[in-house]
């Protein structure tokens, strides 16, 4: 059975997280101030360290073009548990905070790359002119490229769903877009979707699925466990190609996978 071709999107999408590193920016000079409301606390009174980054919280946008470079769109987010996650057009910057300078209002985030050079980006939060409590991001990447930001609203439950969805892609994609996934060495799930097309793109796009499945859904992770299960334990190409329109039909019926992510 075919698989859907959103799952093409969503792996692009967790493969591209492999390039964050080497993002080019498109400065803006007239970005939109970061209201009051942006946090509970008000933006003069930021005592430490997880409140600054608390502070950062929001969508936030370059605003206009600069020339050919498109519109950028950043999503911060911060977790106690997990710190602060960006996401940069919908590509995970993957890291965490090295330091941060409450005096100088700025934050050094250390992003991590496996096919390429680690670099540090800064983040500084520059205040209205006008006195009020409002302020503007301005994005410094290692090699000095910046990002001028401006504020467009407050995280959504959405926004924080999505983020964490996109996450858990880029962390598992990059690993099972190898041949066979992450199928046992030698069975035949493996040996088909590293020889046959047909096969190929069943597995890759199930697994695509059972991404996006573990990430949104409370029960993902028990039901993509019990598909690779049965997945396993067939000997016949027969029996994979049915097992695959099974959970499809299973997955079309109950749950809504495959949505493209939207920021805006």
């Amino acid at each position: 059975m075919a698989i859907p071709g959103a799952y093409a999107f969503l792996l692009a999408l967790g493969l591209g997280a492999l390039t964050a590193c080497s993002a080019q920016s498109s400065p803006d000079e007239d970005a939109e101030l970061a209201p009051s409301e942006v946090s509970e606390s008000p933006m003069d009174e930021v005592a430490s360290a997880e409140d600054f980054q608390r502070n950062l919280e929001g969508i936030w946008s370059t605003e206009r073009s600069q020339g050919d470079d498109a519109e950028v769109i950043y999503a911060l987010e911060f977790q106690a548990k997990n710190g602060l996650r960006i996401l940069r057009d919908g590509v995970w910057l993957a890291g965490a905070v090295e330091d941060v300078d409450l005096t100088n209002e700025t934050l050094a985030f250390r992003i991590t790359c496996n096919n390429g050079p680690s670099e540090t980006v800064t983040l500084r939060r520059q205040r209205a002119t006008t006195g009020g409590a409002g302020f503007t991001l301005r994005v410094t990447w290692g090699l000095g490229q910046t990002d001028e930001l401006g504020f467009v609203r407050r995280l959504t439950d959405r926004d924080r769903q999505e983020i964490g969805m996109a996450i858990s892609q880029a962390k598992v994609l990059p690993q099972a877009a190898a041949c066979g996934g992450d199928a046992p060495p030698g069975s035949l799930r493996a040996k088909l979707a590293c020889s046959d097309a047909e096969f190929a793109e069943l597995d890759r796009g199930l697994r695509t699925q059972l991404v996006e499945l573990s990430a949104r859904y409370p029960d993902g992770d028990r039901t993509a466990a019990a598909v690779v299960q049965q997945l396993d334990a067939c000997a016949t190409p027969e029996c994979l190609r049915e097992i695959y329109a099974q959970w499809q039909a299973y997955f079309d019926e109950n749950y809504d996978l495959g949505d493209v992510l939207d920021y805006i």
